[in-house]
């Protein structure tokens, strides 16, 4: 990825959540300051793979700065019950069209939710699997219309 950055994103912890204060997210330069967000966000809120960002260097390092622009995605956090059903669970949005990405938290993954999915459908499967005990979600960045 020698046309890719990181770009380093302070987090909030609270109680030792997220595990880190800051997280990078790989991103290609644009020029002029921007950048185009290309893998999903563990723990940062409010931006989503896809989103053009801007960014400052501070002390050889890229820091978020603000969004620029949305790109359509939304990214969802999942933490499966079962650690061992992550891969099955991780099948199952990919044939929903979303991608997702382990966290390194045993049952935690990061789900980039395209443009061309209905969130609203999404939604309802991720209701319903949370109804069932089958894991618990968080949103961290919306971008569908409601």
């Amino acid at each position: 990825m020698t046309d890719h950055v990181k770009i380093l994103f302070p987090l909030e912890q609270t109680d030792g959540y997220p595990p880190h204060d800051v997280e990078s997210v790989w991103a290609v330069p644009l020029g002029g300051g921007k950048y185009r967000l290309d893998n999903i966000p563990f723990f940062v809120r409010g931006v989503s793979s896809e989103d053009v960002v801007s960014a400052t260097e501070r002390g050889g390092a890229l820091f978020y700065a603000g969004l620029s622009s949305e790109g359509g995605h939304s990214t969802v956090r999942v933490l499966i019950a079962d650690p061992d059903a992550t891969e099955r669970v991780r099948e199952e949005l990919r044939a929903r069209g979303c991608s997702s990405e382990g966290t390194g938290i045993p049952g935690l993954i990061a789900v980039d939710v395209p443009p061309a999915v209905s969130y609203r459908e999404l939604r309802q499967f991720l209701d319903e699997g949370e109804r069932r005990g089958r894991w618990e979600y968080e949103e961290g960045c919306i971008a569908h219309p409601a």
